[in-house]
């Protein structure tokens, strides 16, 4: 629709507000209650215009368009009203101590040179500083309450309410009655800390205590973080050499905006005082320091002996999925050219080897199918064996956001977890049933006429094999496997059907099971058979763990695959590697991480190198990994800080942070972005692909690259995928999706929309086989590991942040029956025992987990918990069992004994 603004023609679209309208035809009105991630709200009454034909000065953020409207947004008359405005919100400011900016601004812009009214402010001068990464400032506050939709609206955690109206109105954190009783702060509240409300605040009043302390940016520096697969892009913040603030970026393609309190707080491990600075060498039981030369120098002729004397196979490597693709590619490179070996592997194997192998036997691609961006058109999200609340925060606050804006939610999950609480329906399975729980839905698809015939017949094959095996998984022959009522299995295999668009994501509660890889086919399969898979909201969408873990098995940090997921008997590839490379390519495949374990105590692999990766404390059966690890002759671990790992190690290399390097990471949605240096590393400290290039120099083949951007352009000569991707391009905010196979191909948001990989998908038909455990009289209880909202992964980083303030050590949830029958009460010790060994650890009391199963996370190397797990792993992917292991629980304090005091959170 038409109408004019300012004189101006304006084309306006259904839905635009005035203010909206304005804005994107660059007419600039002002405002502080409005955001362009905030529906209109209209308190300010800064955007107040004039409407000819309409008495009033209507707010335009919240006043509609209309064909034909004259609108002026200028005058001297709203100038007046804006200027006392903006002075009386001068005169509730506190003196000069929280620079509000956007106040600053309007005062200028509006000519307003004083204020002419008294102070102090009626507020309360009151500051809560009770969060570890903020303050909140009631004295600067406005009442705008962006903070609190903000936190309702992007972040659906609704920690915030404004409390009272007129003159006293304002926000608070946690409960709080209308009657007047103050709120006890946000590290009482319901708070996650994802910074959303700081960044909404026009005022200062919510401000980061890093900005506080140390001023504001000097300038910025944009990057993508370094904490999980979600690829959120942030803009850090840099003042004297240092990183002062990590805002994310408002035109972040996966997170338009949004954070979570790791990636938004959670950097300051770049100035953990134990950060390493100088390698070590282990003499004895003590650490020497050597320089840099003397390090890269042990390395090199320690692998060439060894390398000589037992041949390639005795050497071995794991990458770091937190490392940068140019990083990961170049190790695998080392190993290929210089080592000559396929020994190489990422912790990809621990977490989503499974979905690789699924994917890759039914569509042949083994990544996301769609974008992030496709949660805002699903119709249904059904989430299985994921809670990404937690362990995605940002894709957990857009399937929130989804689910307001009318999308069904399904979750297939053994906890009540938050996205659980909110769904249209929880199935709530016991642990390991995830095949015979989507193998029962398939069931109901064929019984009731829900197959996508067309689809199935066009783009599909092997139907038929499927439908003999489902065919008997009826809903009660299910219920008995998996515990989910048998109505709730139908109704979701209808809704999930029917919606008109039903998205899956899945994460590690499918793949790290006995059987993962068959969990993986079961639910590509229910895609298949509904058509849900090459169009806009819906797909097969992995829920990659950490930020580089697609990156680093994309270009071949693998034993299996080289980069691009070519097999090693690709004749073409050969010639092209050995063109690029002037080294033969390895035919033989190499060792996945489970057979490193087996070959280092077997004795046949005698070096490993480990970058950026803490076996010692996240892999399964810790007794058989240190063990393998100690059988070792030449240990090499390369990292921030000394881990478990390289406690273990003949040799520690320092690492540089993402925060001092360039190059690129891939998200969970195969999108590649940059990653660029904004300060220094520790003085001497090398990026890891570095470090790569002198050893390989050392022995013999040297490989110099100027930038990381000429180890991407290398990339892009070998692997199809990439033939399109380069730096220049990547500058581009919303980087480059794969594949990406010509210079002039814009990326794939939506894969496999006319075909697949294989041709036509196959549907790969699975029976149910029962865990690698069951509990038994010993061992009662199944116990579940895995990730909390607040630590990631080792915790090595987030156990050197404020993140301490909030949870301080590993819990273990126990059902309220179970705690009763063991006279368990909250903060009470207990050993944790199975077949392997035990771990200490208190108990938190939940309804988030069923009678007869545990949860626990691993994110605290004195817990040791890993030490529980068996090597119990899928058959074709060596992914391990981490969702079930069966323990008993024994009680190390007696009842009565006051409960151990802990930091814990749970979200619910």
């Amino acid at each position: 629709m038409k109408l004019e603004i300012n004189g101006r023609p304006v084309l306006a679209s259904p839905g635009d507000t005035i203010y909206s309208a304005a804005k994107k035809a660059g007419i600039a009105i002002p405002g502080l209650c409005s955001s362009d991630d905030l529906a209109p709200f209209g308190s300010c009454r800064l955007c107040l215009c004039e409407v000819e034909g309409q008495s009033g000065l209507p707010a335009s953020c919240t006043t509609p368009v209309r064909e034909g409207m004259v609108v002026h947004t200028e005058s001297e008359r709203l100038n007046r009203l804006r200027r006392n405005i903006v002075e009386l919100y001068l005169s509730e400011q506190p003196a000069g101590d929280r620079a509000p900016e956007s106040l600053q601004w309007l005062a200028k812009s509006l000519g307003l040179r004083q204020v002419r009214y008294p102070q102090p402010s009626h507020r309360q001068d009151v500051v809560d500083r009770s969060n570890p990464f903020f303050t909140f400032d009631n004295a600067a506050c406005i009442s705008c309450a962006r903070c609190v939709r903000a936190c309702d609206e992007i972040q659906g955690t609704h920690a915030l309410t404004m409390l009272h109206r007129g003159f006293a109105s304002r926000p608070v954190a946690g409960a709080a009655s209308l009657t007047g009783e103050e709120a006890a702060g946000f590290a009482s509240s319901n708070c996650v800390s994802c910074g959303a409300c700081v960044k909404e605040c026009p005022t200062g009043a919510l401000m980061e205590k890093t900005v506080a302390e140390q001023g504001p940016p000097e300038r910025t520096v944009r990057t993508t973080c370094a904490y999980c697969g979600v690829g959120c892009a942030f803009d850090a913040g840099v003042g004297d050499g240092t990183v002062v603030n990590m805002v994310p970026a408002d035109d972040g393609p996966s997170n338009q905006g949004h954070a979570c309190m790791k990636g938004r707080f959670g950097w300051t491990y770049n100035y953990a005082p134990d950060r390493l600075r100088v390698p070590l060498l282990r003499q004895g039981n003590q650490w020497v320091e050597m320089s840099w030369p003397d390090a890269l120098d042990r390395i090199a002729h320690e692998w060439v002996r060894l390398r000589d004397t037992y041949g390639p196979d005795a050497l071995a490597t794991i990458s770091s999925s937190r490392g940068t693709n140019e990083e990961n590619y170049l190790f695998g490179k080392f190993m290929r050219c210089v080592v000559g070996s396929n020994h190489i592997d990422n912790c990809a194997r621990v977490c989503h080897s499974a979905t690789v192998t699924g994917m890759m036997d039914t569509i042949g691609a083994s990544a996301a199918t769609n974008s992030i961006q496709d949660l805002d058109l699903a119709k249904l999200v059904l989430v299985v064996g994921a809670n990404p609340t937690e362990s995605h925060p940002v894709v957990g606050a857009r399937i929130k956001q989804a689910v307001r804006r009318g999308a069904a939610l399904i979750v297939i999950d053994p906890r009540r977890t938050e996205l659980a609480r909110l769904a249209d329906l929880h199935l709530q399975l016991h642990p390991g049933t995830n095949v015979a729980l989507l193998n029962g839905l398939g069931h109901i698809l064929i019984q009731e006429g829900l197959i996508d015939q067309d689809y199935v017949r066009d783009r599909t094959q092997g139907f038929e094999e499927w439908v003999k095996v489902v065919e008997s998984c009826t809903p009660e022959t299910t219920s008995k496997v998996t515990g989910v009522p048998a109505h709730l299995i139908a109704e979701a295999a209808r809704r999930y059907a029917t919606s008109g668009g039903s998205m899956a994501v899945h994460g590690l509660g499918m793949t790290e099971h006995r059987w993962g890889s068959h969990g993986v086919m079961a639910l590509v399969n229910l895609a298949l058979a509904t058509g849900n898979i090459g169009k806009p909201g819906t797909g097969i969408n992995p829920l990659r763990g950490q930020n580089n873990v697609q990156g680093a098995s994309d270009v071949g940090c693998l034993p299996t695959f080289f980069a691009g997921y070519q097999p090693f008997d690709n004749p073409e590839l050969a010639a092209a590697h050995l063109a690029i490379t002037g080294r033969p390519l390895p035919t033989t495949r190499g060792m996945k991480t489970p057979d490193m374990w087996d070959a280092a105590i077997a004795g046949t692999l005698k070096s490993l190198w480990i970058i950026g990766y803490d076996v010692a404390q996240t892999d399964p059966n810790l007794k058989k990994v240190h063990a393998a690890l100690k059988s070792l002759e030449f240990l090499i671990v390369q990292d921030l800080f000394l881990s478990e790992t390289a406690k273990l190690a003949h040799l520690v290399i320092p690492g540089a942070s993402f925060l001092e390097k360039d190059g690129t990471f891939t998200n969970l949605e195969r999108r590649i972005q940059r990653i660029r240096k904004a300060v220094e590393p520790p003085a001497g400290v090398l990026p890891d692909w570095q470090v790569v290039c002198e050893v390989s120099a050392r022995m013999g083949y040297p490989m110099w690259y100027g930038h990381p951007s000429a180890i991407m352009d290398e990339i892009a000569q070998l692997a199809p995928m990439f033939a399109g991707v380069s730096y220049d391009r990547l500058e581009a905010p919303e980087g480059l999706q794969w594949p990406v196979p010509s210079k002039e191909h814009p990326g794939t948001s939506l894969m496999h929309e006319h075909s697949f990989p294989k041709g036509k998908a196959q549907f790969v038909a699975v029976d149910y086989l029962p865990p690698g455990e069951s509990p038994t009289e010993t061992y009662p209880l199944v116990l579940i590991t895995g990730r909390i909202l607040q630590h990631y992964n080792c915790g090595a980083q987030t156990r050197r942040t404020g993140i301490m303030q909030v949870v301080d050590t590993d819990v273990l949830e126990i059902h309220a029956r179970d705690a009763a029958q063991l006279d368990l009460h909250d903060g009470e010790i207990v050993r944790l025992v199975s077949a392997r060994g035990e771990a200490r650890l208190p108990v938190m009391v939940s309804d988030r987990v069923q009678p007869g199963e545990l949860f626990t996370s691993f994110h605290f190397p004195h817990t040791d918990l890993n030490v529980l797990l068996s090597s119990s792993a899928d058959e074709s992917s060596k992914c391990p069992e981490y969702k079930v292991s069966t323990v008993r629980i024994e009680k190390v304090l007696p009842a009565g004994t006051p409960a151990t005091p802990m930091r814990v959170m749970l979200i619910t």
